[in-house]
């Protein structure tokens, strides 16, 4: 299992990833912005639908008036970031059971564009980590990291 604070920075780690430490996101916050790459964080607690999720999406990642609030629109502001130009990107997202349990269809549709959109900045040679903080759901497939 890797740490969070080695992958931080590198292009070739970015990825969706599982961190299930008690540890509150607000902690992970400080070590992370020491770092260099922007910082959100999804607050889960209030998501349980796909409309909530990409309403939030919008709020915390500041995205520009123009967002679409739809799973096309989510991808091509995840792979835009031009409002937020910084040298990598890395978003706690707390709480995604709720989703996960209300909607697992939307809670698969959010991973795989968080997926899609490491990929894309993985080419782009910037860090993109999603670190989803919880317990795991099944079928996901996700890989762990500690602090």
């Amino acid at each position: 299992m890797k740490k969070l604070s080695e992958i931080i920075g590198d292009p070739e780690a970015s990825g969706v990833y599982l961190y299930e430490d008690p540890l509150r996101p607000q902690e992970l916050e400080r070590p992370i912005k020491g770092q260099g790459p922007a910082f959100f964080h999804i607050r889960g607690k209030d998501i349980r639908d796909k409309d909530q999720f990409l309403r939030s999406c919008a709020e915390t990642l500041q995205f520009p008036d123009y967002f679409g609030a739809n799973w096309d629109a989510l991808e091509d502001c995840l792979t835009d970031m031009s409002w937020n130009v910084s040298e990598g990107y890395v978003i706690v997202y707390d709480h995604f059971h709720f989703l996960a349990e209300n909607s697992p269809g939307d809670f698969h549709t959010a991973v795989q564009i968080f997926r899609e959109s490491a990929r894309f900045w993985r080419k782009e040679g910037k860090a993109f980590l999603v670190v989803l903080h919880g317990k795991g759901i099944e079928g996901q497939d996700l890989p762990s990291v500690k602090h």
